[in-house]
């Protein structure tokens, strides 16, 4: 079953401001999906959120595509979150032409969502996805995120952290999520 979701805020995570926090609520409810992302795309985003540009003004590459595919007669439908890798979640975009709907291309989920954004068209993620990804509320004013979700970085950080607090457990499952990755795998969010 696939959720509708929409933008719901972003946040700074990095003191350099290079990268933040986009995230999208359920339509309807109270879970989160944090997608990490460089600041600039996230600011692209709330901007197409808040304020939609007049068409057929294109400011971005993503505003010329949208405006050549409806040139030949193709409408985004949604644009669907698939997987998880890496800290890198990645989706589908749904287009329809003559009546018919075609999957156009699999591509890291901050390029769909500004898509979906110039096209104004659904955001959507399997419900088993977002019920394993979404981040969990552990107090008044603090949530934990899943740990697929973090970037090179901030797992290091937190493993600096567990390590000078003796939290051994919590060091050895960064230990092991960073063994899975290689350093360049972050580089593209």
């Amino acid at each position: 079953m696939l959720i509708e979701l929409e933008i719901h805020a972003v946040a700074g995570i990095t003191s350099d401001n290079d990268r933040s926090m986009l995230m999208l609520r359920e339509k309807g409810g109270e879970r989160i999906l944090p997608i990490m992302m460089s600041t600039r795309r996230a600011l692209t985003l709330m901007t197409r959120a808040k304020i939609p540009l007049p068409m057929p003004v294109a400011a971005t590459v993503a505003d010329a595509s949208h405006l050549l595919m409806l040139k030949f007669g193709v409408h985004l439908q949604r644009m669907e979150i698939t997987t998880i890798k890496d800290a890198t979640f990645f989706c589908r975009i749904v287009a329809e032409r003559d009546g018919e709907e075609r999957v156009l291309e699999f591509c890291q989920a901050t390029d769909g969502l500004v898509m979906a954004m110039s096209a104004m068209c659904p955001i959507m993620i399997e419900e088993e996805l977002l019920a394993a990804q979404y981040m969990h509320r552990t107090g008044e004013h603090s949530y934990a995120l899943n740990i697929n979700t973090l970037t090179r970085q901030m797992l290091e950080e937190a493993l600096q952290h567990a390590v000078a607090t003796e939290n051994y457990e919590a060091a050895s499952k960064l230990r092991d999520e960073l063994a899975k990755r290689t350093p360049q795998q972050d580089e593209s969010l």
